[in-house]
Order: structure tokens, then sequence, then C-alpha cells
């Protein structure tokens, strides 16, 4: 059993929420409730300050090979037979992949729509001999730049992604009202974003911009690039949301706790 199991454990068994422990720790509710998914320890004096409370050895308390006894052991064994996930965790988890797909769903619609035109007939000359290079150029560094910083940067709920999880009732069921709201919303924003990319794809085969101006054409490369990374972006964020909530939900235990 982990320290932040036995944390968890012992709040539970003298019935004080994350709030009430931080108060008497004197710290905050995000720092109890990242001890107990075990993304973390408190400082020396915090942990003696934990056995104090809940009367239990350090030794209890540290080495993994031990467990903790307590009079509510049979209604808690459910509890740590899964990776506990607060709605809390659920939240930083969420938020977390949102704000990634975010950056990768724009730099991969800034490098894509800069680079839709290139792959069509229709351009024009100038376009393809000193701008294209540039905003190709200028796009893959980006996107290249937020792999890079999103591949150094710790990630601290990898553990939801290879555990099997436990939710309280009431927060797996708050997470799956959410899901079921926002898909319909996810589905719809893939197939716009697909149908953008595909309708610009379309349009620049038609022979209409072969009798254009300099000026409409540029106009309509312009615009067709903004609607191919508006595409790319769309399908791309959505499809990484859709896919967080799968991945929150579908290692989750059905237990009550």
């Amino acid at each position: 059993m982990t320290f932040g199991e036995k944390l968890y454990k012992l709040r539970k068994s003298q019935g004080l929420s994350q709030e009430a422990l931080a108060e008497k720790l004197n710290t905050s509710r995000q720092a109890v409730s990242k001890w107990e998914n075990n993304n973390g320890y408190p400082e020396t004096e915090k942990i003696i300050l934990i056995s104090k409370i809940f009367q239990v050895t350090l030794d209890d308390l540290l080495i993994d090979d031990r467990s903790i006894d307590s009079d509510n052991d049979k209604n808690l064994q459910a509890e740590t037979q899964g990776f506990y996930v607060s709605r809390e965790t659920a939240n930083g988890f969420l938020f977390y992949y949102k704000r990634k797909f975010l950056l990768l769903s724009a730099a991969c619609g800034a490098a894509l729509g800069c680079n839709s035109i290139s792959f069509t007939s229709s351009e024009h000359y100038f376009f393809t001999s000193s701008i294209a290079p540039m905003l190709t150029t200028v796009s893959i560094m980006l996107l290249l730049a937020i792999i890079i910083y999103i591949a150094l940067k710790q990630n601290p709920y990898r553990a939801l992604r290879k555990k099997e999880l436990v939710f309280a009732e009431e927060v797996r069921k708050e997470i799956q009202d959410e899901f079921l709201k926002m898909r319909k919303m996810l589905i719809g924003g893939i197939a716009l974003g697909l149908l953008l990319f595909v309708t610009v794809g379309c349009c620049w085969g038609l022979p209409v911009f072969g009798n254009m101006e300099y000026v409409d054409i540029l106009f309509c490369i312009i615009f067709s690039m903004i609607l191919s990374g508006v595409g790319c972006f769309i399908t791309f964020f959505c499809i990484g949301i859709y896919w967080s909530y799968t991945i929150l939900l579908q290692n989750q235990q059905h237990q009550n706790i």
C-alpha cells in the first residue's frame, strides 16, 4: 500500500474531507489531493504531523509493505483496489489534456493551413516562390516547438491512463453526464472540421479560378488557408477532448465510494 493510499484511507476513516485535513496541516486541498494520488510527498514536518493526527507510526505510514488497520477497513477495502480519482483530480486531468490538445491543434492547424495551397494546381507563381516557403518554415518550426515543449513537460496524470480507476459514484455520474452532453457536439465538430478541409480542396479543383485576377486569387488563397487551418484545428481539438473523456471513463471501477 502506497503512502497516498494510506493517507486517503486514514482520512476517510476519520470522516475528514480534503479541505479539513488541509486545514489541520496548514496546506492546500490541492496538495492533499496530490499526495493521495501519489504525485508527490509532503514535507518532513507535515509527515510527522500526519502521524500524530492519525496516531500511526512513521514506519507504518512510510513503508509500502506495511498496511494500516482501522475500524473502517471493511468499508474502505474496495476503495484501495484501484487508483482513486477525486473530482479535483478528474478536472485536473481533463484540463491538462484540453490545454495540451489546444496547443497541438493550433500548431497542426497553422501548419496544415500554411501548406494546404501548396498541394493545389491553381497557386500563383509568386506565392509558390516567395510566400509559401516562408509560411511552411515558420509553421513547421512552431509545430516542432510545441511538440518538444509537450514532450519535455512532466505529465502529472500519466498514471490515470494505465491504472484501473476508482470513482465516487457521484463523481462518476457527473463526468458521464458531462461527456454525454458534449459527445454530439464533439462529433459534430469533427464532421464540421473535415467538411471545411474537404470543401477547400474541392473548390480549388474548379476551373473558375483560372480566369480570376491575381488579387482575387490571392484573396482566395488566404481565405482557403484560413478555412483549412480552422478545419484542422476543430477536428484535432474535438478528437482530443473526446479521447480525454474516453480514457478517463474506460478504466473505471463501478464502485460506490
